[in-house]
C-alpha cells in the first residue's frame, strides 16, 4: 500500500482489493466507499479506503 499514491483510481483499488472495478465503482457511487468526482472519473483518497477497510473489519467507531 505504501508505493500507492494517495489518490487512488477505482481500478488501483479494485486491484488492491482484489474486486472488479464495477463493484469498486457501484460502493463509490452508492456512498459506502468514501470518494469524489474528479471529471468523468471517480477518485478515492488512500487514508479514506484504508479508513473503510478498517471499518470493514470492525475496527474502533472512529475510524
Amino acid at each position: 500500500m505504501d508505493n500507492l499514491p494517495d489518490i487512488l483510481t477505482v481500478q488501483q483499488v479494485a486491484n488492491y482489493l482484489g474486486w472488479h472495478r464495477n463493484t469498486v465503482y457501484k460502493r463509490c457511487t452508492s456512498g459506502e466507499l468514501p470518494s469524489f468526482k474528479s471529471g468523468n472519473c471517480r477518485r478515492i483518497r488512500k487514508a479514506a479506503l484504508l479508513k473503510w477497510i478498517e471499518r470493514m473489519e470492525g475496527g474502533p467507531k472512529n475510524a
